[in-house]
């Protein structure tokens, strides 16, 4: 349903799943990083952090959810929080050709804007 762009049907079938489970939590860490997956696509970044997050709980070396979080703090321009996710990848697979990459870049433009006041809103 996801490479077929079915993105509400399989959100609405993935959290069933996830309602209704009844095995191990490594195959159910496979079915909330799928979750997570159809939430991003679908544009909703703060539901999809939050099954990448259950993921990665249920299954702390699960290295495709680490990447999926990174990737949906980084959407949602959280980088400190992506560089973070990047991290945990390389404790578990330190030459993750994703992450690697991904967590260097994120290091420079953190580095880039250390020191840069934003300008509030409220002022």
């Amino acid at each position: 349903m996801l490479r077929g762009k079915f993105y509400p049907a399989a959100t609405e079938f993935l959290g069933q799943a996830i309602e209704k489970w009844d095995g191990d939590d490594q195959d159910l860490s496979q079915v909330y990083n799928a979750l997570g997956v159809s939430y991003t696509l679908g544009g909703k970044l703060e539901k999809a952090i939050s099954q990448f997050e259950s993921a990665v709980k249920l299954e702390p070396g699960y290295v495709t959810a680490w990447n999926n979080l990174g990737d949906a703090y980084e959407k949602k321009k959280d980088y400190k929080s992506a560089l973070k996710a990047f991290e945990e990848v390389l404790l578990f697979d330190p030459n993750n050709k994703v992450a690697r990459p991904r967590r260097d870049a994120l290091k420079d433009r953190i580095q880039m804007y250390r020191g840069v006041s934003i300008k509030s809103k409220d002022k």
